[in-house]
């Protein structure tokens, strides 16, 4: 892989390092900043962690193709005036291959995160600054495993084996390593997480700075067990998260408001901040519809020509599952109507609400001739300003308390311990308005709580990761894509066509050419 022989990225930092040769060529100029005089104090040491960060925007901007619109919550609308989002389509229709760009970004930005990890860890251990406290080591450190634990859970679920790189690379011989076996990675995993919760705290205050903590450490190495059927090592890494000072808020859709980043229910969040320094969302622009005109949408004196839209379309799939006045519904998705102009472009006239358009089979799913879309609501937060498009300032949810709720109950059923599993799906439901669940039988429980992850969870990237780790992805996409491959005439006969390959993804092409010890996964 090329980005992790020639350029490394820091915040701050550049590290220059040569071509594909036996020798690296170092370069240390006076007066710049440079690997040879930086790493010298605390400061240092908390601006590289900064890096370790970055990527998650990175992955994230790729996330949602890969990891929601690949089960049935979220499809997109079929442009036929313009053919440029392929590659976005080949992932909802189980038609991708090595060359998808979406996964070469994903695949890269994962493993730029692990390469800025790696740096941070082996310099701290080298030669720790005279001015690092004991304390100030520890959280360096614990951000740092947690974060390339992160970067790696990710890569294992959506690509098996992958090489691990657990030092900085400074050379060709210990960049082109071999893919190392599922358990291993998830070996790896789990001595990150563990080692970052005996060195991390829990959030000290509210609303937080939006850095890894303990409690984002024990959750994700729960969801790991989880993921492992480790149930018994599951329960009290949730149960530990519950005593961390986390709560439900009151109402589900403040959740999603920008006022709320980082609040009592953040477990962790990716942050951005809407500006000119290039850590601006724009996940909104990928919801809503294609449109010459957003000002209906986005609001008075945002009208801007957006061509990124009409993906993650919540489907009528998704709307179906959520219960009679559940309020959450309301909260995640939403109604523009319109209309076409001379050219049959869709121009937005007004948002409503999807309450009074819950049977909207066949309106903006599939054809941009529609004239009324739906739109994932949670990252909508108008008014938005004048001045930057494609410029929000929505974080994306990760971890949230209500996860970490529903993932305890799902422990605690699997060991057969049902009444205790209930009072914690239970919280969830309270929220959202739905009437407690009574449920003992261990099975009926078991689909209880998936639904509940569902639709409390919706287009937060966690549909098609439950459906691989219960075993339900096959008969639930095949079943799903049947439907709509009947409902979507421009649907081919071979998309949906879900084998036990399409559990993970494939190694991007050009690392395979890169890196001659990678070998392809099996069906690619």
């Amino acid at each position: 892989m090329k980005q992790l022989i020639y350029l490394f990225f820091l915040a701050g930092l550049t590290i220059i390092a040569g071509s594909c040769s036996k020798s690296f060529v170092t370069l240390n100029p006076e007066g710049q900043v440079n690997e040879a005089n930086f790493f010298q104090t605390t400061t240092e040491f908390e601006e590289a962690l900064v890096g370790c960060y970055t990527p998650l925007r990175t992955a994230a901007n790729m996330a949602f193709y890969m990891e929601e619109m690949r089960a049935d919550n979220t499809f997109f609308d079929y442009n036929e005036k313009d053919r440029g989002g392929v590659n976005n389509e080949q992932l909802a229709e189980y038609q991708d291959g090595s060359d998808n760009t979406n996964i070469v970004i994903l695949w890269t930005a994962d493993f730029q995160g692990i390469q800025s990890t790696d740096v941070v860890l082996d310099k701290i251990q080298q030669s720790p600054p005279a001015d690092m406290t004991d304390s100030e080591k520890n959280q360096i450190i614990g951000q740092a495993e947690a974060l390339r634990a992160h970067y790696y859970f990710e890569l294992v679920r959506c690509f098996g084996a992958v090489p691990l790189y657990l030092h900085e690379v400074t050379n060709a011989q210990n960049a082109f390593v071999n893919q190392s076996p599922v358990d291993s990675v998830y070996y790896q995993i789990i001595s990150d997480l563990t080692d970052a919760i005996s060195k991390l705290s829990p959030p000290s205050s509210f609303p937080q700075s939006g850095n890894v903590t303990k409690g984002m450490a024990a959750t994700e190495l729960g969801l790991v067990y989880l993921t492992q059927q480790q149930y018994a090592q599951a329960t009290p890494l949730f149960q530990s998260v519950t005593q961390m000072g986390y709560s439900l808020l009151p109402n589900y859709a403040d959740v999603f408001k920008t006022a709320n980043k980082n609040s009592t229910e953040s477990i962790f969040e990716i942050q951005y901040k809407s500006g000119t320094d290039g850590q601006a969302s724009q996940f909104i622009y990928y919801w809503i519809p294609v449109t010459p005109s957003t000002g209906a949408i986005l609001g008075s004196g945002t009208n801007y020509n957006n061509t990124e839209g009409s993906w993650n379309v919540p489907t009528q799939d998704i709307v179906n599952a959520y219960y009679p006045g559940d309020t959450r519904l309301d909260a995640s998705i939403a109604v523009t109507k319109g209309h076409l102009d001379a050219t049959t472009d869709f121009i937005p006239d007004t948002v409503i609400s999807i309450l009074n358009n819950l049977d909207t089979a066949g309106l903006g799913m599939g054809y941009t001739t529609s004239t009324t879309h739906r739109f994932i609501k949670k990252q909508y937060n108008p008014p938005y300003t004048t001045a930057l498009e494609y410029n929000t300032d929505d974080d994306w949810p990760v971890y949230r308390y209500s996860d970490v709720l529903l993932m305890l109950a799902e422990s605690l059923n699997e060991q057969g311990q049902s009444a205790a599993a209930l009072p914690y799906l239970n919280q969830v439901r309270q929220r959202a308005g739905v009437p407690p669940a009574m449920i003992t039988s261990q099975s009926m429980l078991r689909d209880t709580i998936a639904h509940e992850r569902r639709v409390e969870l919706a287009f937060e990237n966690h549909r098609w990761f439950d459906l691989l780790r219960t075993g339900q992805a096959i008969p639930v996409m095949t079943a799903y894509g049947n439907l709509q491959k009947a409902a979507w005439p421009f649907l081919l006969s071979n998309t949906y066509d879900i084998t036990p390959n399409k559990m993970i993804y494939a190694i991007p092409f050009r690392e395979i050419e890169t890196n001659p010890a990678l070998t392809q996964n099996p069906g690619y």
